[in-house]
């Protein structure tokens, strides 16, 4: 399925920058920031401006395109993996990895929100060092 048609099965009108917005998210693990798209984009669009990706993206999170990620302090990340799964945050070098195998819990019976409470999602993240900064280290 091409992009164009993947945006429009989610009511959301394909024009160009969407597209490669898109195609840049989906092509990457790296969890990018919009500055970060936006910073790879740039030179390809040269009319993109920092609020369109911004709310892009929001509009791909709102849509079930994208996973906005809250991990790094106050710094929104995503991910057009929208399976559950489990990031990990490197503390040293600020990388945000997918931990596929890692299965997101189901939550226990015991845990039950206010009356009234609706979940929509849950995001789990381990905090640490990745492989390269723990292996620096030592």
């Amino acid at each position: 399925m091409s992009t164009a048609d993947l945006l429009r099965e989610r009511g959301i009108q394909p024009s160009f920058q969407r597209i490669r917005i898109y195609e840049t998210l989906a092509a990457t693990r790296a969890h990018p920031s919009a500055d970060g798209i936006h910073a790879t984009l740039a030179a390809e669009i040269a009319t993109l401006s920092r609020t369109t990706v911004y709310n892009t993206l929001d509009l791909f999170a709102r849509s079930g395109l994208a996973q906005k990620l809250t991990i790094s302090g106050t710094e929104l990340r995503f991910d057009a993996d929208i399976s559950p799964h489990v990031h990990f945050l490197c503390r040293a070098c600020g990388s945000v990895s997918d931990l596929p195998r890692l299965q997101v819990p189901a939550l226990p019976a015991s845990f039950a929100l206010p009356e009234g409470f609706l979940a929509e999602s849950i995001q789990i993240y381990i905090e640490g060092l990745c492989a390269g900064c723990a292996s620096a280290t030592n």
